[in-house]
C-alpha cells in the first residue's frame, strides 16, 4: 500500500506541549501518523490500521537520551530546533509510560523552555533597535512594527503561561 503524505499547518506555542501531544495523538486515531515538523507544518503518513500516542520533550539531546526513550518503548519521530523531540508508541502498548513526566522533571523542562525563549526574546528585541533608530514612518516600517508587536504579545503570553505552569509545580 502506498503511503500518502498529508500536510497540516498548525500553530502551537511552546507552553502548549500537552495540547500538541493530544492533537498528534488524535490525528493518529484518525489514521494520520506524524512523521515530520517544519515551520508550523506537520507531515503525516496515512494508515487507518494503526494508532499511536505521542510525547514531546524539550531538552538538548545526545545518544543516551534517545536510547532511554527507545528502551522505554518510545520510537523517535523527529526534532525541531534541536530542542523539541517527538516520540511515539503504539496505542495500547503495555508499560509505555511517559518519560520525564514526574512533577520535578516537568518543572525542569518548563524552566529550560523559559530560559531558552527569554534568550531568544531579548535577542529579537535587541535586533529591532535599528527599526526604532531609523524610524521614518514608512509603510514597511509600520507593517514590521505591527508584526513585531504581535510577536512580542505572543511571547509575553507564552511567558505568562510557562510561569503559571512552573508555579503550579512548585506547590
Amino acid at each position: 500500500m502506498n503511503k500518502m503524505t498529508i500536510k497540516r499547518f498548525k500553530l502551537f506555542l511552546a507552553s502548549s506541549i500537552e495540547k500538541e501531544e493530544e492533537w498528534l495523538t488524535e490525528m493518529s486515531k484518525r489514521g494520520l501518523h506524524f512523521k515530520k515538523y517544519r515551520l508550523f507544518t506537520y507531515y503525516f503518513d496515512e494508515n487507518p490500521d494503526e494508532s499511536y500516542i505521542y510525547q514531546i520533550d524539550f531538552r538538548e539531546a545526545d545518544d543516551d537520551y534517545f536510547q532511554l526513550y527507545q528502551d522505554a518503548g518510545w520510537q523517535y519521530v523527529d526534532s525541531s530546533i534541536k530542542r523539541f523531540h517527538y516520540f511515539c508508541t503504539k496505542a495500547g502498548t503495555e508499560g509505555s509510560k511517559k518519560i520525564y513526566s514526574d512533577s520535578e522533571s516537568v518543572k525542569e523542562t518548563l524552566q529550560r523552555m523559559m530560559a531558552f525563549y527569554i534568550a531568544i526574546f531579548f535577542a529579537m528585541i535587541t535586533s529591532q533597535i535599528g527599526l526604532i533608530v531609523t524610524w521614518e514612518g514608512w509603510t514597511i516600517q509600520v507593517i514590521l512594527a505591527v508584526f513585531i508587536a504581535i510577536v512580542i504579545i505572543l511571547y509575553l503570553y507564552m511567558f505568562y503561561t510557562l510561569k503559571r505552569k512552573i508555579n503550579y509545580y512548585y506547590k
